[in-house]
């Protein structure tokens, strides 16, 4: 800076010395001195400028940096709060970091509300634990608002995608989760009962044990979910999307899936006594060995179904010109053998179709956070 007066004056002199003829100055000389001089300001404002936008962007992003921080932490002050609606006005501050934050700050906030449902909501009853006594019928209102936060669509945006929800073990009955995102959620061992999960997307999530008795789940997506040993008994599946959803030994006691999409689904020795299935779509399916007690399947589409050793009574109701015959399994083997696959019945996270997948999970146990590898 303190050579650039010198740099303007004398510059065109050196910069330009071959062609200025200091004795012809005034002839013309004068004006290519004057010209590279104008050219010499223009560089050095264009310079000028850059640095500064540079220096604004600096500080916008430093700015933006402690706005988004003192919101944080204003925030986490009012989650510890002994009233229930400063509790959810901290929990509606986090949602707005999630939803328009950088990444990292969003995926943070995401972690908290994990944890703070993780925290609040009880734990679901275990098949063998005592009676823990009374459980909600309905989640209470900061872990809903805490639950619709982290499972909006929008709320998905800058969060970083191996970060997967983790509700395993929870009594979430009666839960409000309509048109939830619950892509990859780890709900094993959940209680979800009469939740109200209309148009919810559970693509890939694991359910295994879960509990979703008398759910509402219509137009559902759990394509490839996994819901080993689940009990979906009175659950309400009309027009819902299972594709290659495994349901080994699941209970779908008078489930309803009328017109839902089960390709490839895997319903090995599950239980479907008095279900729905009318007009279902069950192409490829495994059946083999499942209970379709009073089940009813008229205009059911089995073609290519494998339904070897099903159980039948006089009151299921077959697809229209079924052939008993084609219960045979197809030449070549199954893609599963007839029980549970290894580590199964252990919980572990994945389908047997899919590939590893790395994620960390938000509110888990002991390593909160940690890095769990896929299957």
């Amino acid at each position: 800076m303190v050579g650039l007066p010198w740099l303007i004056w004398r510059g065109p002199y050196v910069l330009d010395a071959k062609y200025i003829d200091r004795k012809a100055l005034g002839d013309g000389s004068a004006a290519l001195v004057t010209g590279l001089r104008t050219t010499l300001v223009a560089v050095v404002a264009a310079l000028g400028a850059g640095i500064a936008l540079l220096y604004t962007a600096r500080t916008y992003r430093l700015t933006r940096r402690g706005q988004i921080t003192e919101r944080f932490t204003k925030a986490l002050e009012r989650l510890g709060s002994p009233e229930i609606y400063i509790r959810i006005g901290g929990i509606l501050a986090l949602e707005q970091i999630v939803q328009d934050a950088p990444e990292q700050a969003a995926t943070d906030a995401a972690a908290v509300l994990g944890h703070f449902i993780r925290h609040r909501a009880p734990k679901a009853r275990g098949q063998n634990d005592p009676d823990p006594g009374d459980l909600p019928s309905a989640p209470e209102a900061d872990v809903q608002a805490a639950l619709t936060a982290l499972t909006r669509a929008e709320s998905r945006t800058h969060v970083d995608p191996r970060q997967r929800l983790n509700l395993r073990g929870l009594h979430l009955a009666g839960a409000e989760l309509k048109d939830a995102d619950l892509t990859y959620a780890d709900l094993r061992m959940a209680d979800l009962t009469r939740a109200h999960m209309s148009g919810a997307t559970l693509t890939e999530a694991t359910l295994i044990r879960t509990t979703l008795t008398r759910a509402t789940l219509p137009r559902a997506t759990l394509t490839e979910a996994d819901l080993a040993y689940a009990t979906l008994t009175g659950a309400n599946l009309l027009r819902a999307d299972l594709t290659q959803a495994y349901l080994y030994q699941a209970t779908l006691t008078g489930a309803r899936l009328g017109d839902a999409t089960l390709t490839g689904a895997d319903l090995e020795r599950a239980t479907l006594k008095g279900a729905t299935l009318r007009r279902a779509t069950l192409t490829g399916a495994d059946l083999s060995g499942a209970d379709l007690s009073g089940a009813i399947l008229t205009g059911a589409d089995l073609s290519r179904a494998i339904t070897t050793d099903i159980v039948t009574d006089k009151r299921t109701k077959m697809p229209e010109g079924w052939d008993p015959s084609a219960a045979a399994p197809p030449a070549s083997p199954p893609r599963r053998s007839s029980g549970p696959p290894p580590g199964r019945p252990s919980g572990r996270i994945g389908h047997p179709r899919r590939g590893a997948r790395r994620t960390f999970n938000f509110g888990a146990h002991g390593d909160e956070g940690a890095e769990n590898p896929g299957p």
